[in-house]
């Protein structure tokens, strides 16, 4: 209840309706996406229609284009080998704890090895998986971003400082010991 309330009170995380959360349904790279760009600090800069598509299997009226043209623009996200996006696909964990660590500052230059095994050390590491279920390579559910999010915002950054206190820098809702002032 804390993390859906602190991420709905930042507009981070909504339902789907009828005041209904779902949290055991898979979350796609497009939903996924637009919470990484809600939760970017250039959250109020997306407007509600793109110029062009972002990407070749997103076309410029998909509800999710503004949000995929600015993480694109954020350097978020990434497509596949083929130049797609595939915005209906659910995100596996590697993919969105790779999103998350950009959020944070990290390039994917920071990490050696093959992908992702150091975006994925380093998510243990920083303690990012409080809470989080699913596996490296499978699909996450609502659930497991919410706590992926919720986490984010009681992490340091690259920097040293607590991501929320970046997020909401007036309010310094973030403790010394990494808790919610709420």
């Amino acid at each position: 209840t804390k993390a859906v309330n602190t991420l709905a009170s930042l507009d981070i995380i909504s339902g789907v309706g009828d005041n209904k959360f779902e949290p055991e349904r898979s979350i796609t790279r497009a939903e996924f996406t637009k919470l990484a760009v809600a939760a970017s600090t250039s959250r109020d800069a997306v407007g509600d229609t793109v110029s062009v598509k972002p990407y070749p299997d997103v076309p410029q009226s998909h509800w999710a284009a503004p949000y995929i043209k600015a993480a694109v623009d954020l350097g978020l996200v990434q497509g596949d080998l083929h130049g797609n996006f595939n915005p209906g696909r659910s995100i596996t964990l590697a993919e969105g704890v790779t999103i998350v660590l950009r959020l944070l500052g990290y390039q994917d230059s920071d990490f050696t090895g093959v992908w992702p095994s150091g975006q994925m050390a380093q998510y243990r590491a920083l303690k990012l998986n409080e809470g989080v279920t699913a596996g490296q390579d499978s699909a996450m559910t609502r659930r497991d971003a919410l706590y992926l999010f919720y986490n984010l915002m009681i992490t340091k950054n690259k920097e040293g400082t607590y991501y929320l206190n970046v997020l909401e820098p007036t309010l310094n809702l973030v403790n010394t010991a990494g808790e919610l002032d709420r």
